[in-house]
């Protein structure tokens, strides 16, 4: 019989997990390897993947807490006495951010920690970069060593700003000042990191500091937060193992839905797979697959943002990237894409380095679920879409063609007013709202399929039919169904043992639903 393990979902503090019990999974090896990289570091990563358990470890260790790291890696690496330093954390998590004065008061009352007791007094006079100063210089004054800087989810402001261009200004005015401090401080500072999800390259911080290493895309750091292959194999595998009894499945079995789910991260060019460590503890606690990480923050925002620059949705999976447009991002103008990889819901697939470019992917199935959902309910305000799901599925795998172009009429047809009239707007806005339909089916679907006459509009493939489909905004079934024939669309099928069903839609922007269909066998 497998045993209970206790997991530490939602704490963010080592001594806790360490004294209370909890599984761990020993990432203090790095602790080793970062020391050995300057002196100012950033890490990148998405929300939820141990950046706040990072900081609180090296926090631990910094102060010279050695009873918490018996039996770790880091314990046998450095087997010496530890240099103790003090250490300045401020967590910038935790607030709405809804104005200037609420990151006003967020700085002043991380300072406050530091400033009472070291006696600092008639704050209110200085700035917040004098305060800052006052509080390295000081600590390093009164102690002899000098500080250890941990600042986490250092862009949590201006990332909740991000759909308001004069919120974000005055947030990155403030934190400009702020961040600068650290230009000043070489003498007094030993180590610095910053996390974050987004990295805003304007920032003084980056562009003030010439030796701030980005640690983000460093192979030897691509599982410094998450979960390893390896891990999940030896650590995890006690909660694997019960996982599988209580879901009445194998271990391996139990392995592959929870790679299915919830691997398929990677931070750097060798690709190192990493599990979403949220998703995959919920996973085990609770012994059920469900899109755990996704549901603590569905990017509505991100997607607004996305469709608002007029992307194309079908080539989220698949797009091209260098390192350098999703290492840096403007606050003052956001590319989605970038956006997309930095917060999690893109990752890298593959990299090519004779022309330094990266693919990027959707990382897993929570992930492509969970984002196509929110694309869907942006695009159409829908809500819960289950049961619609459920019923083209059906249709489609049943080769029920009519009944699925009839589901789709009465589904656009209840598209409310107000998104429809902006068809104009949005060129693909059907087509994107088709093709996320049939991801969310877990349909096997390629928009823009291209072929030597032509490109199709969206192919689609079930176990026993091959679907092709051509729409036409404001143009005729026929038009589409014309378009379908007369470039051969279905010559690159005509080898496979599959049904080929071929479908031409027209839609009519009077009535902003689908007006003719066609369809052939």
């Amino acid at each position: 019989m497998s045993i209970e393990v206790n997991y530490p979902i939602g704490l963010q503090s080592f001594s806790e997990i360490r004294t209370g019990g909890y599984v761990y999974v020993d990432i203090t090896k790095y602790i080793f390897h970062i020391r050995l990289k300057g002196k100012y570091k950033f890490l990148s990563r998405p929300r939820r993947f141990g950046k706040s358990l990072l900081i609180s470890m090296l926090e631990s260790f910094f102060r010279g807490d050695r009873e918490l790291f018996r039996g770790l890696a880091i314990d046998s690496l450095m087997p010496t006495d530890w240099e103790r330093h003090p250490v300045v954390h401020f967590d910038f998590s935790g607030e709405d951010y809804s104005s200037e004065e609420v990151l006003a008061r967020k700085i002043s009352s991380n300072l406050e920690c530091y400033e009472r007791p070291l006696g600092l007094k008639d704050t209110e006079r200085y700035t917040f970069s004098e305060r800052f100063r006052n509080v390295v210089t000081t600590l390093h004054r009164t102690t002899g060593s000098k500080v250890a800087v941990l600042i986490d989810e250092y862009d949590n402001p201006i990332t909740l700003a991000i759909d308001s261009e004069q919120l974000q200004d005055r947030f990155r005015n403030v934190l400009y000042g702020f961040y600068s401090s650290l230009k000043s401080l070489d003498d007094h500072v030993h180590f610095c990191l910053l996390t974050g999800v987004t990295k805003y390259g304007h920032l003084s911080v980056f562009s003030g500091l010439n030796n701030l290493m980005d640690i983000s895309f460093m192979k030897e750091f691509a599982g410094i937060c998450g979960i390893t292959v390896e891990e999940m194999q030896t650590t995890l595998r006690p909660g694997v193992e019960r996982f599988a009894e209580e879901t009445g499945t194998d271990t391996e079995q139990a392995y592959a839905l929870l790679n299915e789910w919830y691997d398929g991260y990677h931070f750097s060019k060798n690709m190192v797979d990493v599990f979403n460590p949220y998703s995959v503890m919920n996973a085990l606690a609770r012994t059920e697959v469900m899109d755990y990480w996704y549901q603590t923050g569905a990017p509505a925002v991100l997607v607004k943002t996305f469709i608002r620059n007029e992307f194309d949705i079908s080539e989220l999976n698949g797009k091209l990237a260098s390192e350098d447009m999703l290492n840096n991002i403007s606050a003052m103008s956001v590319d989605p894409v970038a956006l997309f990889y930095q917060t999690g819901y893109l990752t890298l697939k593959s990299y090519d380095p004779q022309y330094r470019i990266f693919t990027l992917g959707y990382p897993n199935k929570e992930v492509e679920s969970g984002l196509m959902g929110s694309f869907l309910n942006v695009l159409t305000s829908k809500g819960d879409s289950t049961s619609l799901i459920s019923e083209l599925k059906h249709q489609i795998e049943a080769g029920k063609a009519e009944s699925f172009i009839s589901t789709l009429t009465t589904f656009f047809a209840k598209i409310p007013y107000d998104l429809r009239r902006n068809v104009e707007r949005y060129e693909n806005y059907y087509h994107s709202i088709l093709y996320v339909l049939l991801r969310l089916i877990g349909m096997d679907v390629e928009a823009e399929f291209h072929t030597s006459e032509g490109s199709i509009d969206v192919v689609m493939k079930t176990a026993a039919y091959i679907y092709i489909i051509e729409l036409k905004i404001n143009g005729t079934a026929a038009d589409a169904m014309r378009q379908i024939n007369e470039r051969n669309y279905s010559q690159p099928f005509l080898s496979d043992r599959r049904s080929i069903i071929k479908l031409g839609i027209g839609f009519a922007e009077s009535t902003h639903t689908i007006d003719t269909y066609l369809i052939e066998r």
